[in-house]
C-alpha cells in the first residue's frame, strides 16, 4: 500500500503523525486482499491555528472505487479517528458491493409488541 502523510500548519508533532501511521496500518489489513501496488492513501492533516482547529481528509484509492472522508474539530485525535473509521466504513461497503451482497434479499421480521 502507497502511503502519503502530509502534515500542514503543524509544529513538531511525533504522535500526530505516529497515530495516523497507527492506524494506517489498520486500514492496511483491510485491503490486504487488493495487490499491494493498486491501493494508496493519502492523508492531510491541517492545523488552523486561529480558531484551534484541526482538518483531517483522506483519499483511498483501491481498485474501481475512490472513497474518501473529510473531519473537522477541535481535537486533532478525535478528527484522524474519525476520518480512518469513515474511511473503513466506505471500504467495507465498496467490499460489500463486489461480493455481491447487496442483491442478497434481507428477511423482514415483524416484531409482535
Amino acid at each position: 500500500m502507497k502511503r502519503f502523510i502530509e502534515l500542514k500548519h503543524v509544529g513538531p508533532k511525533d504522535h500526530v503523525r505516529r497515530l495516523i501511521e497507527d492506524l494506517m496500518d489498520h486500514l492496511e489489513e483491510k485491503v490486504a486482499h487488493f495487490a499491494p501496488d493498486a491501493v494508496s492513501v493519502h492523508a492531510v492533516f491541517e492545523e488552523n491555528g486561529t480558531h484551534t482547529l484541526y482538518r483531517t481528509s483522506l483519499a483511498c484509492h483501491v481498485p474501481r472505487h475512490v472513497v474518501a472522508a473529510h473531519e473537522e474539530d477541535r481535537e486533532a485525535g478525535v478528527t484522524i479517528r474519525r476520518a480512518f473509521k469513515e474511511i473503513e466504513r466506505q471500504l467495507d461497503k465498496c467490499n460489500a458491493i463486489v461480493r455481491g451482497e447487496y442483491l442478497r434479499r434481507r428477511s423482514t421480521r415483524v416484531k409482535v409488541v
